[in-house]
């Protein structure tokens, strides 16, 4: 007789995750296959052209450029490289091609969304539930014909979750570098996620009990090695665009003046063209966006930057420096557009298909996304509370991500795409705490100090070694 094989629940527990994985994975994706059979590929606009030029010139050798010859430096450079690798790996710069990149990358969202609930401790039911909102959620899944890079944003922000608690948990020079990385790639793909660095330091400054879980000196190795990341990038920007100081795209430097206008605002660029005399706000399914004020006041400055000889590069940057004036001098009405957008950050990204349904998005907004607000500001007290480093880094990096993005928020929660998992990660520890007791995910533990200096609930340790995310 063959002795029998005796599998460790370890084993046992690895299994049943790649199962379920793999199961989330499949229906994630034979959902976007689904939709996008059904309803077609749209030809790509606005940000989606952009991406689209930059990936196809990319995969022709051309390099980071949107028209073929001039280098660019308007976009952040992480999904444009990604997608073009894409292309130029399967010969095609083809709609379909680039479509089939989105939709892979949403989909892998899905089980990993899995991993990094079980890496903080939650149960099975709880892990499987928001892997599953990820793969299933409708404002997601008809998202996936666009060519946008909040799919890869998601992708760098789950990367950052795991690797921080992992890091927070057991403090080492490798999980520390591999933070620092993760967090480099995150500011590549956009430039919200620098804020990263800066809330790991604030959180390191809370007390001593946070500085067990974040030593200083790997904080200042994750700080060096994500600097390392950027840093190329920021001195390409500074030869392609004359000496400007870009770390990571100059989309950036207009932003004020979207902020100004309340909406796109296009400036002349010569006394000869056209002045425009008519405000016409822009309307949306329940909201209309526009400052007139704002408008007038960048129209003056524009005529002003004219007479005065300005053009081209002289003409944005005199408008930004103006914007931003205008902004210092009404604070009310900053405060007013970012209460605004707050709301709508926290409710859902509507596709053109979905985007007239305004009953079933406030459904969503009251059953999905406001309780992912009130999630993340019990996360935060309960992590301010129990002295929880990672969960404060994660916390206080979405709120900063979120504010940098409400002001120029506009139709819906596109911009918190990209922090849906941190925000259930962080709702679920602030409503449920740890529930590693689970046999699910539970197979060996490591403990983190709490205030008192006594081991807190534990985490769960050798099921994330077994799936390579540990860092």
């Amino acid at each position: 007789m063959k002795p029998s094989i005796q599998v460790s629940p370890a084993g046992v527990a690895r299994r049943e995750t790649l199962l379920w994985c793999l199961l989330l994975f499949a229906l994630g994706l034979l959902l976007r296959v689904a939709y996008l059979h059904v309803l077609g590929i749209a030809s790509p606009e606005n940000d989606a052209k952009e991406y689209a030029a930059l990936a196809r010139h990319l995969a022709e050798g051309r390099g980071f450029t949107s028209d073929g010859l001039t280098p660019s430096t308007y976009r952040p450079p992480l999904f444009s490289w990604l997608l073009g690798g894409w292309c130029y790996l399967l010969h095609s710069s083809s709609l379909p091609t680039m479509v089939a990149f989105q939709a892979l990358v949403q989909t892998l969202c899905s089980p990993l969304t899995c991993l990094l609930l079980l890496q903080i401790g939650q149960d099975r039911r709880t892990a499987l539930t928001g892997g599953l909102f990820v793969a299933a959620y409708p404002f997601i899944v008809s998202t996936v014909g666009q060519l946008l890079q909040e799919p890869t944003q998601m992708l760098a922000a789950i990367g950052i979750g795991v690797a921080t608690v992992a890091w927070c948990r057991e403090p080492s020079t490798p999980r520390a570098a591999v933070c620092g990385l993760l967090f480099g790639l995150g500011a590549l793909a956009k430039s919200p996620f620098l804020a990263v660095q800066p809330v790991t330091l604030l959180v390191w400054s809370f007390g001593r009990d946070f500085r067990r879980q974040l030593p200083f000196r790997q904080i200042a190795l994750a700080c060096a090695v994500a600097t390392a990341v950027v840093l190329p990038w920021t001195i390409r920007n500074y030869r392609v665009s004359g000496g400007q100081f870009i770390p990571i795209n100059s989309q950036n430097q207009t932003y004020p003046v979207w902020l100004v206008a309340d909406d796109n605002f296009y400036p002349r660029y010569s006394l000869s063209e056209p002045l425009e005399n008519t405000f016409t706000p822009q309307k949306g399914v329940a909201l209309t966006y526009g400052n007139k004020d704002g408008v007038d006041f960048l129209i003056r400055t524009n005529e002003e930057l004219l007479r005065m000889g300005e053009s081209g590069i002289g003409i944005r940057k005199g408008l930004a420096i103006a914007a931003r004036s205008y902004l210092v001098r009404h604070p009310l009405y900053l405060l007013r557009i970012t209460a605004r957008g707050a709301v709508l950050l926290f409710s859902p990204d509507a596709s053109a298909g979905l985007s007239r349904f305004l009953v079933a998005r406030i459904v969503a907004m009251i059953l999905f996304h406001l309780p992912l607000a009130a999630g993340l500001v019990i996360g935060i007290v309960r992590a301010g509370r129990e002295k929880n480093a990672a969960f404060m880094v994660l916390a206080l990096f979405a709120v900063a991500y979120l504010l940098v993005h409400a002001p120029g928020t506009g139709g819906g929660g596109r911009y918190s795409v990209p922090v849906i998992p941190i925000l259930m990660a962080v709702g679920s520890y602030g409503l449920w705490g740890n529930r590693s007791a689970s046999s699910f995910c539970m197979t060996t533990s490591s403990r983190v100090p709490n205030s008192s200096g006594q081991p807190s609930r534990t985490l769960s340790s050798r099921f994330i070694q077994g799936s390579h995310l540990s860092g």
